[in-house]
């Protein structure tokens, strides 16, 4: 057969061309991508030099870079390497799967953030990724603070996600979501940050949607919200060094039956005691077994060990889940030692707002707000017996005012280090707030010293008065022209986010200072502090008396919160248990006064130190100061009224005889013709 010279040069070019995919490297995973180019830059990593998958990251990494798994969430403590993950699947994305991909921060801030601290770094350090890059280091039109295009044809893209426009006109790949728990729940009112997000890659051959977070609060959480569609669940678990019984590492405790056991006094000797055999051993004898560890569905026994290959509970094969979530904490990590945890633990155990970050942090758990489910009973037997009218812990008086419609209520709040408080006195002034007599009686009232456990006698340092019901115009009169004694009206006023006590405005009828209370936030402090169980920071005391009865606890706790979802989205509403709920509205109008006054506890502490020697007079208490003016009281009387004649009783004297006005005489008017 005679051929010409173009035939066979194209029957060369098309048998070369079949060939290709013979000599072709096979595709490589996440996994092995990362350990063959991966760079961990100095910007941004603690310890600076090539990347190491670590045991617990294989199943994680390699589900992340897997066509065949359409959705991977991650609930995590921090230190377990999420970010250095992240950027590790950017790359292998870009150079070996060559996908457009779209990366979404919290805010637009954190996104540009992001691009230049870590993705930049990235790219100058893993040459694979800067070969497509001929841009990097110079200004392009490539190469924005939002934007990266490849000389492959494919952009990686890093924005905020708060703002509904980010999520419009983009055609990626694969969608990831940097700290989801910190997106809004709806993006401007559109929809849920995933659901947005997860729209851009419908189009995509295979598209692919990873999420990750540190948990925030319990039913208010995206990233739980995302775990809780999952098909699939994972936690990590490797044999115990004592008896190879598998399991997943717990955080545990004095009341557990195991997991985490530790002296307080001893933080450096924690150990994990095993759920089988409750042998305890070490960090160090734990942490080698992590190499023979699998990843075991919570509920329904499907595992893994790389990400790639799943099995069922009985170990047959099967197909890769479309939607999984990995679950880990801290303890797996060689970043942070058991030791340190248990550390972090003592020192935050006894501020709730530490102990929370402690547990969304560390443990990588949602945080329950606590005082939801806090009971009458257990705060009514509580009551202590107080040394004086304010123990010596309180620094600074508040007080509020309730508004009712035949009423007046007030309660006294002492407020110490830490904002450990104690309730001081509480007072009802019955009455017709329409009236003036019932708002002579409170302002008495608010005029009143207590008499501190020191010996010095202190005052109401701020009133706040509720101006939200039917007795506006009273409220404002009340308060007019007392703002010197820091005497002011509130109005509470709802919603997330609003601040506990907001900047003042006279733009109303009484031209009075109107403060606005954050009701929603502050209920929530309120409610979390009640809950604090132990005597110290932000603990709640009450004391013995007939004031603070049963009733007044049952109004204390009289409102939950509740969450409930509207439209698929988890919303908070506080919801009255009880129909009163007086002394619940006056906790959150003291702690609106605590912050209004923002007191400087160790100044008031400095001064308070000073004790005044004290005698006791019968069952009273009187302090040197008030004994020098009783003294000189009495000697003014002596001196005005001798003591003879007070003993003598009174001879009654006759009436003097009142001399009468003459009678007023006319004037006679003379008439002239």
């Amino acid at each position: 057969m005679n051929l010409s010279a173009k035939q066979i040069k194209n029957f060369i070019n098309s048998v070369r061309l079949g060939l290709v995919g013979f000599f072709r490297p096979l595709p490589l995973t996440a996994v092995e991508w990362a350990d063959e180019n991966f760079y961990l830059s100095a910007e941004s990593s603690y310890t600076e030099g090539r990347w190491e998958t670590l045991p617990f990251q294989v199943a994680i990494l390699n589900a992340m870079g897997s066509d065949e798994i359409r959705v991977v969430n991650l609930v995590k403590s921090a230190r377990v390497g999420y970010s250095q993950m992240l950027k590790a699947l950017l790359g292998y994305n870009l150079e070996h799967r060559k996908r457009n991909q779209l990366m979404f921060q919290p805010t637009d801030a954190a996104a540009a953030g992001f691009m230049k601290s870590h993705i930049e770094t990235m790219i100058r350090d893993v040459p694979v990724v800067k070969a497509l890059a001929p841009w990097e280091g110079k200004k392009h039109r490539d190469n924005t603070k939002d934007t990266k295009r490849f000389s492959n044809s494919k952009q990686l893209w890093c924005v905020g996600g708060t703002a509904a426009k980010n999520y419009r006109e983009k055609s990626p790949d694969v969608v990831l979501y940097d700290e989801l728990a910190a997106f809004p729940s709806d993006v401007e009112k559109e929809g849920s940050p995933t659901f947005l997000g997860d729209k851009r890659i419908e189009g995509s051959v295979f598209p692919k949607s990873v999420r990750g977070s540190t948990p925030k609060i319990k039913g208010e959480c995206e990233i739980e919200r995302a775990a809780s569609e999952s098909e699939v669940n994972l936690k990590f678990n490797i044999p115990c060094p004592l008896c190879g019984a598998e399991q997943s590492l717990k955080w545990g405790g004095k009341e557990a039956d195991n997991g985490f056991k530790f002296d307080t006094d001893n933080p450096d000797g924690v150990k994990h005691e095993c759920e089988e055999c409750h042998g305890l051993a070490g960090y160090s004898e734990w942490m080698p077994e992590q190499e023979r560890g699998r990843w075991i569905c919570i509920d329904t026994g499907i595992w893994t060990c790389d990400g790639l290959e799943y099995f069922s509970a009985d170990d047959k094969k099967i197909e890769p889940p479309e939607n999984i979530t990995f679950w880990i904490w801290t303890a797996y990590s060689p970043f942070t030692d058991w030791a340190r945890i248990v550390k972090d633990f003592l020192a935050a155990k006894k501020d709730p707002g530490k102990l929370k970050t402690f547990v969304n942090t560390t443990l990588g758990e949602t945080w329950e707000e606590s005082g939801e489910k806090i009971e009458h009973d257990i705060l009514y037997q509580r009551r202590e017996q107080y040394p004086a009218e304010v123990p010596a812990g309180g620094l600074v008086l508040t007080c509020a005012v309730d508004v009712q419609d035949d009423r007046l209520e007030a309660e006294v709040q002492a407020w110490g280090q830490y904002d450990e408080n104690w309730r001081i006195d509480f007072q009802v002034f019955h009455g017709d707030p329409g009236k003036v007599d019932v708002w002579k009686d409170l302002d008495l009232f608010l005029q009143k010293t207590f008499l501190h456990e020191n010996g010095h006698a202190l005052k109401i340092a701020c009133t706040l008065v509720d101006s939200g019901g039917h007795y506006t115009q009273e409220v404002y009169r009340f308060c007019k022209r007392k703002s010197g004694r820091r005497i002011f009206a509130i109005k509470g006023q709802g919603g997330t986010g609003v601040p506990i006590i907001s900047r003042p405005s006279k733009s109303n009828l009484g031209k009075v200072k109107l403060f606005r209370v954050g009701v929603d936030t502050a209920k929530e402090l309120v409610l979390a502090r009640l809950g604090t169980d132990e005597p110290g920071p932000a603990y709640c005391h009450f004391p013995i008396s007939y004031k603070f009865d049963e009733e007044y606890f049952k109004q204390l706790t009289a409102e939950e919160r509740r969450t409930k979802f509207v439209k698929g989205f988890a919303v908070k509403e506080w919801h009255k248990i009880r129909k009163r709920n007086e002394a619940f509205d006056l906790a959150v109008y003291n702690l609106a006064a605590r912050e209004l006054l923002n007191p400087n506890y160790a100044a008031l502490a400095k001064k308070m130190s000073r004790v005044i020697e004290v005698e006791p007079v019968g069952e009273k208490i009187i302090s040197e100061k008030l004994r020098e003016i009783i003294t000189k009281l009495e000697t003014k009387v002596e001196k005005k009224i001798p003591l003879e004649r007070l003993s003598k009783p009174a001879v009654p004297q006759k009436p003097k005889p009142q001399k009468q006005a003459p009678p007023k005489q006319r004037k006679r008017m003379r008439i002239k013709f």
